[in-house]
This record gives C-alpha cells, sequence and structure tokens, in this order.
C-alpha cells in the first residue's frame, strides 16, 4: 500500500509541475560553503553542523521504507508543498552533535546513572536533552545549503550562552519540582493517592533532562537528592494499601436480597485513601458505591445472592483508575507493583428461610399432642421437626388439673370436682423469648373418685383439646414469624 501511495504521489506531483514555475523545483546550484567541507573552529562556542538526505525522506521528515521509489516523490513534495520537515531533522542532527561535544558525564549515583545499572531506563535521553535544553533562542542559526540530495546546516552555542542557560533552567526546574513534590507528600498523606501520583508524574518529567546529576536539597535535616527523591515517591505511592471489609460473612437467602449495606474501608498505613474505585467480583448481583469517600470508606449491598453452596465476594482496587497517569520513563517500575496491590473478600453463607418448630407437650399427654401436631400442621409457614437443636422456634403445650372440690365420701356416687388448664406458647430457639401465648384456664371437670389423677388429666386434657381446636387457629392466625430478620438483625 505505501509503493502504490508513492507511486500515485509521484504521478500527481509530475502532472501539476507541468503548471508550476520553473522557479519553483529548480536546484539549488549556490555554492557549497565552506563550513560543510571542515567545521570551523570557534573559541568557547560548541558547533553543531549536521546533514540529512533528502531523497530518503517522506513529506513528513521520516526515512521512507524504499528509497528508490520515493526519489522524484521526495524531490518534488519538498519543493512544489515547501515541505521543511527535512529541515527539522536537520536541525535535531545539529543539535546532537552540539550535546556531544559538551561530554556530559552522567553520575553514577544520579537517579539516571542507577536506572541504567537497572536496566529500567528505556527511554531516548539524548532526545528529552535536546528538546528541553536547546529549544532557545541562545542557539544560534549561522546558515544552511541544500541541493536534490542533501540538506546541510549548521547551529551554534556559545559556552557561556549555554552555562546561563542550564543554570536558569536548573533553577527554574528545580524550584518548580521540590515545590511539587512536597505537593505531591501532602496529597499523599490526605489520601488523594491519585492526585499525588499524578503530582510525582508531572514532577518526574520536569526534572528528565537533569536526571544525569544529582541536585541535593534539605529534608527532614538530612541531605537527598530531589530527584532520586521523587522517583522513589512516585514508584512507591501505592504501596502498602489495605482494604478489609466491615464483616466477614453475610447471611444471605438463595436468590433473594439482603436489606443490610456494608463498608469496604481503604487505607494506606492507617491513612484513608479517598476517591479510589473499589472493584467487587461476584456471581451475583451487587449494587453500591464504589468509590471511597473522605473516610475511605465504600459501600454495597447484595441485591441478588445466588444458590452456590460456597460463595465469596473479592475486593480490588480500580487498577485502570488508579494508573491513568501521564506516561513517564519510570511507568513501568510504579506499575510493577500492581500485583501486589490491596484486596479483600467476604463470604456469603446462604441459610434456609424455612421456620422449623418443635412441639414439646408436657407431661406428655396423647391427645394434647395430637391435637397440636394437627393445628401447627396445617401452617403452610411452619414445618414440625423432631430434632429440637434443629429447631428455630419451640411449642411448648402444658396441660394441668388440680382438685377444686372433693366428693362427699357419703354419696352413692362420689363425684371430685377438678379445674383444668392448658396454656401453649411459642419461643424463639436462639433467644427464648416467647413470641405468643394461649390459654385455658378454669376449665371445669368432673370425675369420680375412683380414679387416678393420671386418669383425670388425660380426661381432662382430651376435652380441652376439643376446645383448643376451635379456638387456636383464630388466635394464632396473627401469629408471623421470619427468621430471616433474626439473622439479619446482627447486620445493623
Amino acid at each position: 500500500m505505501k509503493t502504490i501511495n508513492a507511486i500515485i504521489l509521484s504521478a500527481a506531483a509530475l502532472v501539476m509541475l507541468s503548471s508550476v514555475p520553473q522557479q519553483v523545483y529548480s536546484q539549488n546550484n549556490a555554492k557549497k560553503p565552506a563550513w560543510i567541507t571542515k567545521a570551523p573552529t570557534v573559541k568557547n562556542t560548541y558547533v553543531g553542523i549536521a546533514s540529512v538526505s533528502k531523497r530518503s525522506m517522506n513529506p513528513d521528515g521520516e526515512a521512507t521504507e524504499n528509497a528508490a521509489l520515493a526519489q522524484t516523490s521526495s524531490i518534488i513534495v519538498s519543493q512544489l508543498f515547501f515541505n521543511d520537515k527535512y529541515k527539522e531533522s536537520g536541525r535535531r542532527e545539529a543539535e546532537k552533535k552540539i550535546l556531544a561535544s559538551l561530554h556530559l558525564a552522567v553520575d553514577a549515583n544520579s537517579l539516571l546513572g542507577n536506572l541504567i545499572l537497572k536496566g529500567a531506563y528505556n527511554a531516548s535521553f539524548d532526545d528529552i536533552f535536546i528538546e528541553k535544553v536547546f529549544d532557545t533562542p541562545l542557539l544560534k542559526f549561522q546558515g544552511d545549503w541544500e541541493d536534490d540530495e542533501e540538506y546541510w546546516c549548521y547551529y551554534s552555542i556559545s559556552e557561556a550562552d549555554y552555562k546561563t542557560r542550564i543554570t536558569e533552567l536548573e533553577d527554574s526546574i528545580c524550584n518548580q519540582a521540590e515545590t511539587m513534590w512536597k505537593l505531591g507528600m501532602s496529597y499523599q498523606q490526605d489520601g488523594m493517592l491519585f492526585t499525588a501520583a499524578k503530582t510525582y508524574s508531572e514532577a518526574l518529567n520536569l526534572v528528565h533532562p537533569l536526571i544525569y546529576s544529582q541536585h541535593n536539597i534539605k529534608y527532614d535535616f538530612e541531605n537527598v537528592d530531589l530527584f532520586t527523591s521523587i522517583y522513589n515517591s512516585y514508584i512507591h505511592v501505592y504501596d502498602d494499601i489495605n482494604l478489609s471489609c466491615s464483616v466477614s460473612e453475610i447471611p444471605a437467602v438463595a436468590g433473594e436480597s439482603v436489606p443490610a449495606t456494608f463498608r469496604i474501608k481503604v487505607d494506606q498505613k492507617g491513612n484513608p485513601v479517598k476517591k479510589v474505585g473499589v472493584v467487587i467480583d461476584y456471581e451475583g448481583i451487587t449494587d453500591g458505591t464504589f468509590i471511597t469517600d473522605d473516610n475511605g470508606q465504600a459501600t454495597f449491598s447484595i441485591v441478588k445472592a445466588t444458590d452456590e453452596p460456597i460463595q465469596t465476594i473479592s475486593f480490588s482496587l480500580d487498577k485502570d483508575g488508579l494508573y491513568g497517569l501521564p506516561e513517564t520513563y519510570a511507568f513501568k517500575q510504579l506499575t510493577s507493583g500492581a500485583d501486589n496491590l490491596g484486596t479483600a473478600q467476604t463470604n456469603v453463607k446462604l441459610f434456609d428461610p424455612t421456620n422449623y418448630i418443635y412441639l414439646s407437650v408436657n407431661p406428655a399427654d396423647s391427645a394434647t399432642d395430637k391435637a397440636v401436631n394437627e393445628l401447627i400442621a396445617a401452617r403452610k409457614d411452619l414445618v414440625i421437626v423432631t430434632d429440637r437443636n434443629k429447631a428455630d422456634l419451640i411449642l411448648e403445650a402444658a396441660p394441668a388439673i388440680r382438685l377444686d372440690q372433693e366428693a362427699d365420701p357419703k354419696a352413692k356416687w362420689p363425684i371430685n370436682k377438678y379445674l383444668g388448664a392448658l396454656s401453649v406458647s411459642v419461643k424463639e430457639s436462639a433467644s427464648n423469648n416467647e413470641l405468643f401465648r394461649y390459654g385455658i384456664d378454669q376449665f371445669q371437670y368432673l370425675a369420680p373418685t375412683s380414679r387416678t389423677k393420671d386418669q383425670v388429666l388425660h380426661s381432662s386434657a382430651k376435652e380441652m383439646s376439643r376446645q383448643l381446636t376451635r379456638e387456636f387457629p383464630d388466635k394464632f392466625s396473627s401469629f408471623k414469624y421470619d427468621k430471616r430478620s433474626l439473622v439479619w438483625s446482627a447486620l445493623k
């Protein structure tokens, strides 16, 4: 495709040239300046003389993949469309020559020196230095020359001007960078980690052209290198972040929501981390505010729990948000700790919402037991269990009898008068709180004196059970119980 474009461009340009005045694309036949043949030696001045091939340049000033096909188009385009990209490339090459003559020595203890020794510096320091330092009117343009093949240019800067430039630049950069570094630390102390990281990024990029040397400042009564200090603050800005959940286990019913709000706390060495995104990983459905507030807390709730017997909700930090920072030459070192960012999790424990009830008749009586079982079995919201330990509710029925009036021993058919009672209570198994009570009292019952107390109790209980069967359903209809409220009350 690039070859076809080049051919089309050449053809189009050739057609257009037929209507362009001859002088527009005529060759520059001026005599070559002497500085091309031999670079001048100027006292106390750095000289940069460079050349670039015009035939190997595309209209953007970049080397083409096929120089032969681009020869005609490069010449025509550079003249017809007044393309000066090759001149910019020439200036850049001249600046590199000046940089080489500066003989900059990289301090082994400098930030750049340490990064190079660790193999952690992949940027082009030459380009950064040229862009930031030589972009100044102090760099003098001394002349240029070109023909169809090459472009030559000559730039220079005096030693005095260079020293002035680098001194002023260092003072300006270092003052700004120190202010930004301390501002970043204050942001970090206040829990604004992303803002701190962004500030460190800007400071790091600001000092980039100077990191081949050290710049010592006083901090906490010690001499520290400003550039290395900014770098260390930057790459460790997200260290030691801790996440924790307000609960270790959440009771839930499969397919239902949980009526509670839970908190995720994010802190760094005890300081709340503000405005950071929290990512929740859960197979069910959750809702909440997933950005930490000024207390370093995000909130969430379970909208729908799954039916899996073992469920875990995992929490992590929003890495895309944390690392959406300006690119720096130390970005790789910053992101290398991404896998170590704090995480947390909590378990979801399913519970059965069915209300299990255990029936207890004491003293034991078959008639009462039968009546109570039939009445409770009619309730669809209650399931009778035979194991007291598995019950959510305990129903206790207690029939009783007492002698109220003793028979006349002289009577032909002596009859005792008894008063019976039947109490029914429903209690919460976990708390033993009474939730419901029904009672029959002063139930009159007559029995021959020949009957034992147990016989009288059974007979009277049988009669009272008939009354129980008539009255209890209406009385008990108002009883409502949902053990969800008991289980979830611990979350409030």
